[in-house]
Formats: C-alpha cells, structure tokens, sequence
C-alpha cells in the first residue's frame, strides 16, 4: 500500500497534525456532546478553507486551531 492511499485520521486536525479531541468521530461511544458543538464556537468558510481539499470533511479542526484563527483575527 502507498503512503497516499492510508485514509486521513478523524481525530487529527487537518490544519496542524495535532489530536483534534472529537468525540464525534472517536470509537468511544460516549454519551456527551463534543466540544465543537458549543455554541460559542464558531468555523468560518476562511478558517475551513484552510484546509486542503483532500481533507476537507474527512476531520475536525482541533479548538486551538480554531481559537488561533479567532484571535488572528481580532488583532487583524
């Protein structure tokens, strides 16, 4: 099997490589919400379309990345 062909992981953030915590997408059968689903949190189209294409969809964005995006801009 070529590297290119192993599928992204769903609990790695596609923009840093990090754990991207998602109970969503885990194997844990947990009975709790992820803390995406928080309604203070926010994923703009510019912070996902960061994401390369191939990733897109295929794994959440971790909180850090999306605080990071939020604070960037602010400070503008």
């Amino acid at each position: 099997m070529k590297i290119t062909e192993l599928k992204p992981d769903p609990l790695v953030c596609p923009l840093c490589g990090k754990p991207n915590a998602c109970i969503n997408l885990g194997a844990l059968d947990i009975k709790k919400s992820c803390w995406c689903n928080d309604p203070a949190i926010s994923f703009p189209e510019e912070l996902l379309s960061r994401i390369p294409p191939e990733l897109r969809r295929k794994a959440c964005v971790c909180r850090t990345c999306v605080l990071n995006y939020h604070i960037e801009q602010k400070l503008g």
